[in-house]
């Protein structure tokens, strides 16, 4: 039985971590660009807060999308 569980639980993981280092590697170059975008903007303008999240909520929903895909694949 608990090679069966083994088994069972070793494949989803072995899927998931390709996944998992895609999305690391996305979320560090994000925060970098991030970084980036408000080191080297003017000191004089001020941006609303929807300017900031479009920079999170875009690739979340990416990420999200492929979750679902991962789901609904299983």
């Amino acid at each position: 039985m608990s090679g069966t569980l083994r088994k069972a639980v070793a494949e989803p993981v072995r899927d998931a971590v390709p996944f998992l280092v895609i999305t690391t590697l996305w979320v560090v170059v994000m925060l970098v660009l991030y970084g980036l975008f408000l080191l080297t903007k003017p000191g004089d303008i001020t941006y609303d807060a929807w300017v900031h999240a479009t920079v999170f909520v875009v690739p979340a929903i990416g990420f999200l999308g492929h979750i679902l895909q991962q789901a609904l694949s299983s």
